[in-house]
């Protein structure tokens, strides 16, 4: 009994953290949707090339990076997988035992664990990406949650469940 208790804990609470949500990069034409907590916008800059939001809600931080392709190649979700995941490598703090990629509509997840030094204190902080691309351009959504309990992790790695992006001709 006490287990179906903390499953539904589990459940509702991670639903109380998603709500939907609509980012539009217009002067690129894409339309990206997700469900996750509502963000604070930090900081947004679009241009004929590329688009950048930066946002967060407490503990959450949310990114959307939409420009050409980083490495050479294709222009595929497996391309720029290859590529993310190669620059991945590279990261400090990276557990990478904790590295994981699974497929999602028109897109690629991957979720890792860091750990982030803050004077002698390291502290743990899960990642996911949701990794597409269309018309020339890649994407990637990016969340993390800092210290994340059971709930956010649970939010995080449902990111991908609801994503879905649409690119349209350029608005002016």
């Amino acid at each position: 009994m006490n287990k179906l208790i903390v499953l539904f804990s589990l459940l509702f609470s991670s639903a109380a953290f998603a709500d939907p949500t609509v980012m539009h990069a217009r002067v690129l034409g894409w339309e990206v949707r997700f469900d996750a907590p509502p963000s604070a916008k930090v900081e947004e800059e679009g241009s004929a090339t590329a688009y950048r939001y930066l946002g967060n809600a407490g503990k959450f931080n949310l990114s959307l990076l939409i420009e050409n392709p980083r490495c050479a190649g294709g222009v595929s979700n497996n391309e720029q997988l290859r590529c993310f995941l190669g620059l991945l490598e590279k990261m400090p703090g990276l557990v990478r035992q904790s590295i994981r990629t699974n497929q999602v509509p028109n897109a690629v997840q991957v979720s890792y664990l860091t750990y982030a030094q803050t004077g002698e204190v390291a502290i743990k902080v899960l990642h996911t990406h949701i990794l597409f691309a269309d018309k020339g351009k890649w994407g990637d959504l990016h969340g993390s949650v800092v210290k994340p309990d059971t709930a956010e992790m649970a939010m995080l790695l449902g990111l991908g469940d609801a994503f879905s992006f649409a690119s349209q001709p350029a608005s002016p």
